[in-house]
């Protein structure tokens, strides 16, 4: 998805080299670099987090059947 990006911006830069000035087309290799940033930060912590907790959940779901579960939420009386 990186490469992707990555080269879908190569050739946004290539097109627009004609008609942009200098500055605007540093501003969009800026962006286009923290927007992969925060893709890769994104995706890492995802991936991460699942990881981590697939046997903590494993675990919750085993409590979770051998007791049973109380609502989230009850109903108010209204008078």
């Amino acid at each position: 998805m990186v490469e992707f990006a990555l080269e879908m911006g190569k050739r946004l830069s290539q097109v627009l080299s004609d008609g942009l000035p200098d500055e605007a087309r540093h501003h969009l290799l800026n962006a286009q670099r923290e927007l992969i940033t925060a893709l890769v930060i994104v995706y890492e912590h995802q991936a991460g987090t699942r990881r981590a907790d697939l046997p903590a959940r494993r675990a919750a779901a085993t409590r979770r059947r051998a007791a049973p579960r109380k609502p989230r939420s009850t109903r108010i009386p209204i008078e």
